[in-house]
C-alpha cells in the first residue's frame, strides 16, 4: 500500500513540475511573441514614418523646382533674361536631370538667337524623359521655324501618339500643316480630320480640308468645310475669303461669291489673297 502510495506520490509530484516548466515554457514563449510583435509593429511604423518623409521631401522638391521654372518664364516673358538664368540655375541645382528645365533653357537660348546651343537643351531633354510631349511638341516647333520641315513632321507625328495630351489635337493640326509642305496630301487630311475630331472648335482645321478637298475638285466637299469654318472662325480671314469665292464660284453661286470678294477687298485690301482675287478677275471679265 505504502508502495503504491508512494509512486503515486512520486507520480503526482513528477507531474506537478512538469506541469510547472510547461506553464512557464507557454508564458515565456507568448512573452516572445507579444515582445516580436511590438517589434515588428514599431518596425513597420518607423519605415512608415520614413517614407512619409520621403515622399514629402520629393513633393517639395517638385514644387521648389516648377515655383523656379514659373518665375524664369515670367521673367522670360518680361525679356529679363538676366533674372530668369538666375531661376533657371536655381531649378538645376534642385535637378540637374529635369527634362522640363532643359526645355525652358533651349527656349530662353532660342530667343536670344543661340539656335546650336537651343537645340543641344531641347535633345537633352528628350534624352532625359522620351514621353515628354510638351517639350517634343516645343523642339518640333523650333525644328519648323528653321524650315527643317521633314524633322519637324517626325518630332509631331511622335508626339501625337500620347494619348493623354491635352491639346493633342494642336499636334495633330500641325502634322497636317508639315504634311502639305512635304506634299503628303492624304496623310494631312487624315491628320486635320483627326483634329477636327478631337476639337470640334478647332476651325483652322476646317479651313485645311476645305483647302485640300476644293483642290482635288470635290467642291460640294469643300463647300460643306468651308461652311463649318465660317460657323465658327471668330474673325475673317483673307485665306478663308479667296477660298470661298473660288469654291462659289466652281459651284456657280455668284452672289455668294461676289459677296466673298467685295468683304475680301474691303477689308484686307492690301493682303496678298486680295491681289490674287483682282489678278483672276481681271483674267475673268478677259474670259467672258
Amino acid at each position: 500500500m505504502n508502495k503504491v502510495l508512494g509512486i503515486s506520490v512520486k507520480n503526482v509530484t513528477l507531474l506537478w513540475l512538469l506541469s510547472g516548466i510547461l506553464s512557464t515554457l507557454l508564458l515565456v514563449g507568448c512573452t516572445t511573441t507579444t515582445t516580436t510583435t511590438k517589434s515588428i509593429a514599431t518596425t513597420n511604423t518607423t519605415n512608415s514614418k520614413v517614407q512619409d518623409k520621403g515622399h514629402k521631401a520629393e513633393v517639395d522638391k517638385e514644387k521648389a523646382l516648377q515655383n523656379r521654372l514659373q518665375l524664369a518664364l515670367g521673367y522670360m516673358g518680361k525679356g529679363d533674361h538676366e533674372r530668369a538664368r538666375v531661376h533657371l540655375n536655381k531649378a538645376m541645382e534642385v535637378n540637374p536631370r529635369s527634362p522640363e528645365v532643359h526645355d525652358v533653357w533651349a527656349l530662353l537660348y532660342q530667343r536670344e538667337r543661340e539656335m546650336e546651343v537651343a537645340e543641344s537643351y531641347y535633345k537633352k531633354a528628350l534624352s532625359y524623359d522620351p514621353t515628354f510631349t510638351r517639350g517634343r511638341n516645343n523642339y518640333g516647333l523650333f525644328l519648323l521655324r528653321l524650315n527643317r520641315v521633314e524633322e519637324a513632321h517626325q518630332q509631331f507625328v511622335t508626339a501625337s501618339q500620347d494619348l493623354g495630351y491635352p491639346k493633342r489635337a494642336e499636334l495633330f493640326y500641325r502634322v497636317g500643316i508639315t504634311a502639305l509642305k512635304l506634299n503628303k496630301d492624304k496623310e494631312a487630311e487624315e491628320a486635320f480630320t483627326k483634329a477636327a475630331v478631337l476639337n470640334p472648335q478647332m476651325f483652322v482645321a476646317y479651313l485645311e480640308l476645305a483647302g485640300i478637298t476644293y483642290e482635288r475638285g470635290d467642291h460640294p466637299r469643300a463647300k460643306l468645310f468651308l461652311n463649318k469654318y465660317n460657323s465658327i472662325k471668330p474673325n475673317s480671314n483673307p485665306r478663308g475669303l479667296w477660298l470661298g469665292v473660288r469654291v462659289e464660284h466652281s459651284l456657280g453661286n455668284q452672289d455668294a461669291e461676289a459677296s466673298q470678294g467685295m468683304a475680301l477687298r474691303n477689308l484686307f485690301p492690301d493682303s496678298k489673297e486680295n491681289k490674287e482675287y483682282q489678278s483672276w478677275l481681271k483674267n475673268e471679265r478677259k474670259n467672258q
